[in-house]
């Protein structure tokens, strides 16, 4: 935890420091603002809330993208977030349980679907069986997340695992620490192959779609949304609520995300 500093000068030190990876705006917060760390795969997504928040409201939006896990971290560690967005649950459970959300804020936003993608030259089998997936790779490439961090990465190991594929297409795996990264990997022909969110997809330009996973192979895709304790302000409680709003939900389902009737 850092003490003795204001949570402006924090937030600048953190703008200046964080990995090239994590897609921060270099801006100074101030009060009223809302800052929000959100899982990479929700970049365009979160960006389109905080542009249509602020036109609503009038509060500007400074969204921090990375995978789940260095995010959560930075928080642990006293990264100024008023709201933090995860690919799954188990990052939130970090954070509870270090009493660092607060209590009761825990939602669940948004869902996805699992997919394997290969660069546009691949030639992919019609149709194509994904526990043939070891005889498609031969000696090439599967880009995935970190599972140590990256939530896309654990649900892609234990779609694998399901599957019985694991211990077979271990040695050909590209570990990234994000699920854009994975993208961008496979995207630019470095990788024939990769396991991204279906919502990712929709940003490829050199990329296809070889199969979606069962849903059954891998854990439920469970976007969670929380307020971080202590920063629970006027602000952050709008954005927290647009979120779940009607208008929320639909600009989240116009970026692919699977939504929840309100």
């Amino acid at each position: 935890m850092v003490y003795g500093f204001s949570r402006k000068f924090f937030l600048r030190v953190l703008l200046a420091l964080v990995p090239a990876f994590v897609s921060v705006p270099v801006v100074h917060a101030a009060e009223d603002d809302v800052v929000v760390f959100a899982a990479a795969s929700t970049s365009d997504a979160v960006s389109a809330l905080g542009s249509a928040f602020e036109k609503r409201t009038g509060f500007p939006v400074i969204a921090s993208f990375a995978g789940s896990g260095t995010l959560a971290r930075q928080i642990n560690e006293g990264a100024p977030a008023d709201v933090f967005i995860s690919a799954n649950v188990s990052w939130m459970a970090y954070l509870d349980k270090s009493a660092l959300l607060e209590q009761g804020s825990l939602v669940t936003i948004a869902s996805n679907n699992l997919t394997l993608v290969a660069s546009k030259d691949a030639k992919i089998p019609d149709p194509f069986n994904i526990e043939n997936l070891p005889i498609l790779l031969g000696a090439g490439r599967l880009a995935i997340g970190n599972p140590a961090h990256v939530p896309a990465g654990t649900y892609a190991k234990a779609a694998l695992e399901t599957l019985g594929l694991w211990d077979k297409v271990k040695e050909n795996l590209v570990l990234l620490p994000n699920v854009r990264a994975v993208l961008a990997l496979v995207d630019r022909g470095e990788a024939p192959f990769a396991i991204i969110y279906e919502t990712d997809l929709r940003l490829a330009k050199n990329t296809q779609l070889a199969a979606v996973f069962p849903a059954d192979s891998h854990p439920p895709i469970s976007y969670a949304m929380a307020k971080i304790k202590g920063n629970d302000g006027h602000s952050t409680d709008l954005f927290y609520k647009f979120v779940q709003s009607r208008e929320g939900q639909e600009i989240l389902r116009q970026h692919g995300f699977l939504v929840f009737e309100n």
